[in-house]
């Protein structure tokens, strides 16, 4: 995977600064490439607008998957790709209380990546590998699509991925 046309930069220990909605997509793209194998949540924090289905899309159309569509009125998208399967949910229009009855947690297999939009909304615990990413948009920003997006691990089984992951990226960025 070559770094290519992007301006993604990494900042602190887990941060990346997306410049443009094409970084954001380009980094969903590195995830991908990484998690080949593995299985894991992803809960995207951050606001309307913040670049969280964009970067799900980069994630899916690196995998071949072309047909990427935000949640927000379906709640959840499932869909098949590179072998994987990828359920892609969105818990704005949500209330607490209902999200157990999306049943989530039936992604908590090898092989399938969940990605959770909105996902302040709801409480995710379990052993399951679990990183959460948070979407800001920078005070000082000249441009309206800037990102700083910020990786944390939630548990052990994510933990060693994101470490992983993080590593890959900065190699990536740096070729």
């Amino acid at each position: 995977m070559r770094r290519g046309d992007t301006s993604v930069k990494r900042i602190g220990p887990s941060g990346f600064l997306s410049e443009s909605e094409e970084d954001t997509r380009k980094l969903g793209s590195y995830m991908a490439g990484f998690l080949r194998e593995n299985g894991l949540r992803i809960l995207l924090r951050g606001g309307l607008g913040a670049g969280k289905t964009v970067l799900v899309r980069g994630f899916c159309e690196a995998l071949g998957f072309t047909k990427v569509r935000s949640p927000s009125f379906t709640l959840v998208n499932q869909y098949k790709a590179g072998g994987r399967t990828i359920i892609h949910s969105d818990l704005y229009r949500i209330e607490s209380n209902d999200i157990e009855e999306l049943e989530l947690d039936r992604g908590e297999e090898e092989n399938t990546i969940v990605f959770v939009e909105w996902a302040e909304k709801g409480t995710f615990s379990s052993d399951f590998p679990t990183w959460e990413l948070c979407f800001h948009s920078p005070a000082a920003s000249s441009s309206p699509c800037e990102r700083i997006i910020v990786f944390r691990s939630l548990n052990p089984g994510g933990e060693k991925l994101l470490s992983y992951f993080i590593r890959f990226v900065s190699e990536v960025l740096s070729e």
